[in-house]
């Protein structure tokens, strides 16, 4: 019969294989773990696309599911992040030209196509000091992209302050109470954080709303994507983005700040799993479609760029694969000869038509 420490010693054997290391990108722990394809589709697409019941059940999924990520998985996850950070930091934050006369266009809200350039270029490079290894070398490829320097902002100082007071509730058993006292300090001794109620006024005879002003709920929600710590997710290749609405930083709410929060849980853990799926259907199809080209060739590369951070010129794609803009064409001429991508114009760049394998 077994002692104790034999038992636990022998349970301990049979789990190490799965134990999640927070290095670089999620590995097992002693080598990856090796799964069938018929397991791997039923994980992605029967596991991961079942009904979600609660954040609580969203993020053990997202953790499930991270020590079978591979390398390629794990990186166009955290670009995939990254461009869906940049979607909910745009609709936040206090541009100094917004207003009815200005048209940001369609694309203000597309990662690499945004003609929010400046701004673009302190997320990247903020994100690139800040976040996890994963992430910030998405940021960085996304600079290198674009051919931008790295540059450090005197506006990102309170997300920096947000940070700070994150980190002093770290650990924790609870994430949700966490983020509820983050909102508190953060309201309480900073009114930066502050984000205005809309206004309603008259002119000419008429009633019209003013849009609320925008504080720094911005900050504060990119501070909380930093750190999937908060949902003992280690140093994972994602981020939960929007986890701190405007609507919790206003004085005059409709509904409580835990109701908020818990509602942006869940579509924020359901976006990474969605990304999760989506990861997965693009590798899938890059295998199917790409598998009869050299090796030599950079055509996968440029594939997982602009299936992770959005359409890309061919110049762009040069420079983030650090390679010729001859050679970022001919990769550019396969994906468009296998049905992958199109181009949509001179300066739109080339944009994915076919996501999945049909």
């Amino acid at each position: 019969m077994l002692s104790i420490r034999a038992f636990t010693r022998k349970i301990r054997t049979l789990i190490a294989p799965f134990i999640l290391s927070v290095k670089d990108t999620y590995r097992t722990g002693y080598r990856p773990y090796k799964q069938s394809l018929p397991f791997r589709r039923f994980l992605y697409f029967h596991v991961m696309n079942a009904s979600p019941s609660s954040w609580h059940l969203e993020v053990a999924r997202i953790d499930g599911a991270l020590p079978l990520l591979s390398r390629t998985e794990a990186t166009l996850l955290a670009r995939s992040s990254l461009r869906r950070l940049w979607t909910h930091h745009v609709s936040a934050y206090p541009f100094e030209n917004l207003g009815p006369d200005h048209d940001p266009g369609l694309d203000a809200a597309e990662l690499v196509r945004s003609y929010h350039v400046a701004e673009r270029d302190a997320f990247l490079s903020w994100i690139a000091r800040r976040a996890a290894p994963p992430l910030a070398h998405a940021a960085a490829t996304v600079l290198a992209a674009k051919g931008a320097p790295e540059v450090f902002a005197r506006g990102y100082a309170i997300a920096d302050s947000a940070v700070e007071r994150l980190d002093a509730l770290l650990p924790t058993e609870d994430p949700l109470a966490a983020l509820v006292d983050l909102v508190g300090q953060l309201s309480e001794a900073e009114t930066s954080f502050l984000e205005g109620g809309s206004e309603t006024y008259l002119a000419a005879g008429r009633a019209f709303s003013r849009p609320p002003t925008r504080g720094g709920a911005w900050a504060a929600s990119l501070a909380v994507a930093m750190r999937p710590q908060l949902f003992a997710l280690g140093a994972a290749p994602l981020a939960l983005a929007g986890l701190l609405p405007r609507e919790a930083f206003q004085l005059m709410r409709e509904r409580s700040v835990p109701a908020i929060l818990t509602g942006a849980l869940l579509s924020a853990a359901t976006a990474v799993r969605t990304d999760i799926i989506g990861a997965r259907a693009a590798i899938d199809l890059a295998k199917a479609r790409l598998a009869k080209i050299k090796r030599s060739s950079r055509a996968h590369d440029a594939w997982l760029l602009l299936a992770g951070v959005g359409p890309l010129t061919r110049a762009e794609i040069a420079r983030a694969l650090d390679v010729t803009k001859r050679t970022a064409s001919q990769a550019a001429a396969i994906l468009d000869e296998a049905g992958m991508i199109a181009p949509t114009g001179r300066y739109e760049g080339l944009r994915i038509v076919a996501a999945h394998e049909s």
